[in-house]
């Protein structure tokens, strides 16, 4: 005769273990967007565009503003994280698949938000490349 037997919380655990690795790389993926926004923001502060095009500032102008906002969107992001992070050591606690539901909900919520995020600032970088083309100054 077979017994099988379970250990309490090995779900809980197995699911709180894949939630934390998921947590490093949103954060690996906010720093390396972090690098990208500061480039960025130097790369249209630069000197480095031809003079004599219609409309240069106020696209830079909009270009900055936009980047401006990626970079508060990434510092709430670090902050939703980091709260996260804390939190979801409650997942132990959870004795019905309710209460496990709550944290993975969540953190289906948050893996959304850092997506729609990564997917802006890819966009934007495909819009300032394409800005960005045949409109920087030649160098002698």
């Amino acid at each position: 005769m077979t017994i099988l037997t379970t250990q309490s919380g090995s779900t809980n655990e197995k699911n709180l273990e894949e939630h934390i690795n998921a947590i490093r790389e949103w954060n690996k993926k906010l720093q390396t967007s972090s690098e990208e926004i500061t480039f960025l923001n130097q790369f249209v502060s630069a000197d480095i565009f031809q003079q004599d095009l219609p409309n240069l500032y106020e696209h830079l102008f909009t270009f900055s503003n936009t980047l401006t906002a990626l970079k508060t969107e990434k510092i709430d992001l670090q902050q939703v994280i980091s709260n996260h992070k804390n939190d979801i050591n409650g997942m132990l606690e959870c004795e019905d698949i309710s209460c496990e539901s709550f944290y993975s909900t969540e953190h289906k919520k948050i893996e959304n938000r850092l997506m729609k995020f990564l997917n802006d600032l890819a966009e934007f970088q495909i819009q300032l490349f394409k800005f960005c083309t045949n409109k920087l100054r030649m160098s002698n």
